[in-house]
């Protein structure tokens, strides 16, 4: 590509200003590889959308393409689950909120904490000293050993898999191919170790080296049976994890991925002006299973490619990745040849690469460009979430098909998707990165500083040079670059509409709720009650149909972990469910609820009943599903019996989203650390 060909693109508007910088100082353009033809399970699609790539050739492969690296390599996987916390927005829901309204989540720093630089502002989580160890079962001297860190992804990572329907007997379901149960692989990405809030004089009650990685604890607290790795490539780390999640999956390590990232600046010596923090999780699983079991599909990751630059100079990096990550999902943008991106010239003297070219990209249907310079505002330099951060702001402008603000884009704007010359519409795609394209340099730009040096507190700086030593330097890992191609979930066929008796008429649906503790019962209970009342539109006024009933049940039978506080009730409505669990919110406890809802309090039982895990009671309680006795089915949860276990997983009714259980975190101990210096 001469000159005057990238001058023209660039004001054509289908060059990006950084790739025609990099262009005109000299680069090669970019090819991509052979395009790999790799046989994925046929998936029905909507007659107007692109298909998965199937067992044929690929589109525009030439003959001589060749076979990937191993079985597998090209299978997309689904998001089942998704849930975070970041600055300023407590759940998913308010972060996707913030993006809408562009706010900067920047703050002053939370009260309690120590900083080495006076007035300083960052992206901070609140709360980050409360955690919930009842939830896990926990004693006070065993949420001691879990630092900071670890109790937040714990929390997310639960509130994920019960987001996804997968705390509860789908789990146990989760089979490996040399049939383990519970076969959840565990990818965890961290920051340096906070440790211990500053000043509280906490210390280690084992050298850190001797404790199993985060990851490590997090399967075993959950007791997933998978692969369990910790990942550390700096801000990159997140992706990382699910690069090394999504090659456990195509492998068959495991039947489902957990990916988890967190980040906090605790100690004076992680901070600096612009610091963020947050956590996230996300539940992975091959597309073809989801959609054979019904999950709720968020997103598709399609593929990822992952690099480092050795000596060279990073920039080129992206272009490069880009273009192995769009071969891994069999597209290939117009323009690029058959050659590998990775030919050519190498090592230290090898000279500049391109990228590739946006227009290229748009004809696949990618308009969206996330990385950690979109989530900025949101979540500042969030360390080893920031990829958490990019891919959760992703797939909510996939799901709501709204292109959110951000440095290229002034306002949010409608998602329209892209078309073939015949008409076919492509899914939406977008690309997630880390670290994400280059950004030519303005010599106009003020230069951010990193606070007045006489802002420093003198009583900080002893221990912010101490913990140098031990604070872990990004700078030899910060090239560590990763690219996804993550797409829409695929169209799924609108359920026809409901032709059964009027509500109220039906048969009964017995409904199960269980918790770690009374209040947690309670609570939940509240919630789900608030839930259900607020969606239970029935298609009042042309709006969607409320949830099934029978949807809700299945859903909580099977999707929730069985706890030891546990509640019942039988309905025939939505509307009268919600009234019920409102009512047992507000008077909880056996005997003082509404009329029709019963609990129980089984913490102090001696143990399962006698009658637990037989074959017989297995056989019995099926029975009793079978013929719809719902009183003795009552009975029986009630004593303790784990009724929903004999239950088939899959199929059942359409799948249905519903609150997870409400969390009562409370201050603890800060956990294992020095005294929060960096590990």
């Amino acid at each position: 590509m001469d000159t005057r060909e990238i001058l023209t693109r660039f004001k054509g508007g289908t060059l990006r200003r950084e790739h025609a910088v990099a262009l005109l100082a000299g680069t090669s353009p970019v090819v991509a590889p052979p395009v790999v033809a790799l046989p994925v399970a046929a998936l029905p699609v909507a007659a107007d959308r692109e298909p998965l790539p199937g067992p044929g050739p690929v589109p525009g492969a030439g003959a001589g393409d060749g076979a990937g690296p191993g079985a597998g390599a090209g299978m997309p996987c689904a998001v089942v689950g998704i849930q975070g916390r970041f600055p300023q927005a407590g759940d998913l829901e308010a972060f996707w909120r913030n993006g809408l309204q562009g706010r900067i989540a920047e703050a002053a720093l939370p009260g309690g904490r120590r900083s080495a630089c006076a007035g300083w502002r960052g992206h901070f989580l609140d709360g980050v000293e409360e955690f919930d160890p009842d939830l896990f079962g926990l004693g006070a001297r065993e949420a001691a050993g879990l630092d900071l860190r670890e109790r937040l992804l714990a929390q997310s990572a639960w509130q994920t898999l019960e987001s996804a329907g997968y705390a509860g007997a789908r789990l146990e379901r989760l089979i490996a191919s040399d049939g383990t149960a519970r076969s959840v692989g565990v990818y965890a990405a961290l920051g340096p170790a906070g440790g211990a809030l500053p000043g509280t004089g906490h210390r280690h009650t084992a050298p850190p080296d001797s404790r199993p990685g985060p990851a490590a604890r997090l399967s075993r607290l959950l007791d997933l049976r998978g692969p369990s790795l910790s990942v550390d490539s700096g801000d990159s780390s997140f992706l990382t994890a699910l690069h090394l999640a999504l090659g456990g999956l195509r492998a068959g390590e495991c039947a489902a991925a957990l990916v988890g990232a967190v980040e906090l600046r605790l100690h004076p010596a992680c901070q600096r002006p612009g610091a963020g923090e947050g956590v996230a999780a996300v539940l992975l699983k091959p597309l073809a299973a989801a959609r054979a079991d019904g999950d709720r599909v968020h997103a598709v990751i399609r593929s990822s490619a992952v690099g480092h630059p050795g000596r060279a100079a990073p920039g080129p990096q992206y272009g490069r990745l880009v273009g192995r990550a769009l071969a891994a999902a069999g597209l290939r943008p117009p323009g690029t040849g058959p050659q590998s991106p990775d030919a050519g010239p190498q090592g230290p003297d090898a000279g500049p690469q391109s990228e590739a070219p946006d227009a290229g990209l748009e004809a696949v249907g990618v308009a969206l460009e996330e990385s950690s310079r979109t989530v900025a505002a949101l979540v500042g330099d969030a360390g080893a979430v920031t990829g958490a951060a990019a891919l959760v702001r992703a797939v909510g402008q996939l799901r709501h098909a709204v292109l959110l603000a951000g440095p290229d884009r002034p306002a949010p704007a409608a998602w329209e998707p892209a078309r073939r010359d015949d008409g076919t519409v492509l899914p939406r795609r977008a690309l997630v990165s880390v670290p994400g394209p280059a950004v030519p340099v303005d010599p106009a730009d003020p230069v951010d500083a990193a606070g007045p040096a006489d802002a420093l507190d003198p009583a900080d700086t002893v221990d912010a040079a101490d913990a140098a030593d031990g604070m872990e330097d990004t700078d030899g890992v910060e090239g560590v670059g990763v690219v996804l191609v993550v797409e829409e979930a695929p169209a799924v066929p609108r359920a026809p509409a409901r032709t059964g008796p009027p509500p109220g008429t039906g048969p009964a649906e017995l409904v199960l709720l269980s918790a770690a503790t009374p209040a947690h019962l309670a609570a939940t209970a509240g919630r789900l009650a608030a839930r259900l009342s607020d969606d239970d539109g029935g298609g009042r006024d042309g709006g969607p149909a409320g949830p099934d009933l029978a949807a809700v049940a299945h859903e909580l039978r099977l999707g929730r972990a069985v706890l030891r506080c546990r509640l019942a009730v039988t309905v025939r409505t939505v509307a009268e469910l919600a009234d019920a669990l409102a009512g047992f919110a507000a008077h909880p406890g056996p005997g003082t609820g509404p009329a029709g809802v019963r609990s129980a309090d089984l913490r102090t039982a001696a143990g399962p009943p006698l009658i637990e895990g037989l074959e017989e009671t297995r056989a019995y309680v099926a029975a009793l599903w079978q013929g719809g006795r719902l009183e003795q089915l009552t009975r029986l949860w009630l004593a303790g019996v784990d009724v929903c276990a004999v239950l088939p997983a899959h199929p059942g009714p359409a799948a249905v989203e519903l609150p997870a259980t409400v969390l009562r975190p409370r201050p603890l101990e800060p956990g294992p650390g020095t005294d929060g210096a960096p590990q």
